[in-house]
């Protein structure tokens, strides 16, 4: 069971280091295998991902590749989760007191057919999140601006639709904020992207 951790945590060490360390991976791992017929797999495996930590955080593509992951996973994922649950639970807004499902908006015979709609903008914006986080796992930075882009108008229209079904009551405005912030966030994201050394080059290289 040792090995079997050890050797899962040098595949992470690998992974930090990326394409540029390969010769520095290469090395890691000869050494893994003397130190596991030393019966130490687990002490070395653990160094080397803290060498490797070091050395992600050090230079400005792993910092990016670190802020893309915390941000896909610590952030959209559960906001896609937030909306598509809220979506399958018949009504698009999870307020504290409407967490259970049940609507907190004056819904009346003129309104209700709208709700359908609502819950349709709702669903159709959780799955492009889900597609969202997968592009910056994938790193297909084009496809997330793209998603971003969409999601801000498809959560404009929800707004501006909430505001007619239900008027004077704010009812999207804190989902409109959290999700507006969020959607900010992946935009600094891709222009990060934009600016790191070899995509500057590569552009460069474009222009030429």
């Amino acid at each position: 069971m040792r090995i079997v951790v050890a050797r899962a945590i040098m595949r992470l060490s690998e992974h930090c280091l990326g394409p540029a360390r390969r010769e520095w991976a290469a090395a890691m791992r000869a050494e893994f295998f003397v130190a596991a017929d030393a019966g130490k797999p687990l002490g070395f495996a653990a160094g080397c991902l803290l060498a490797a930590g070091r050395e992600l955080v050090a230079q400005p593509e792993g910092r990016f590749a670190l802020a893309a992951h915390i941000l896909a996973v610590g952030v959209v994922v559960p906001m896609a989760a937030l909306l598509v649950w809220s979506a399958a639970l018949g009504y698009p807004y999870l307020t504290l007191d409407g967490i259970s499902g049940w609507p907190v908006t004056p819904v009346n015979d003129a309104n209700r057919g709208g709700l359908s709609w609502l819950v349709l903008l709702t669903g159709l914006l959780g799955g492009g999140h889900v597609a969202m986080a997968w592009g910056m796992l994938e790193r297909d930075w084009a496809r997330v601006a793209m998603l971003g882009r969409l999601g801000a108008a498809m959560m404009a229209t929800m707004i501006a639709f909430t505001g007619i079904l239900f008027l004077y009551d704010p009812c999207a405005l804190p989902q409109a904020i959290a999700i507006g912030i969020e959607l900010a966030t992946v935009t600094i994201l891709v222009r990060w992207h934009g600016e790191l050394p070899d995509e500057a080059e590569d552009r460069s290289l474009h222009r030429h």
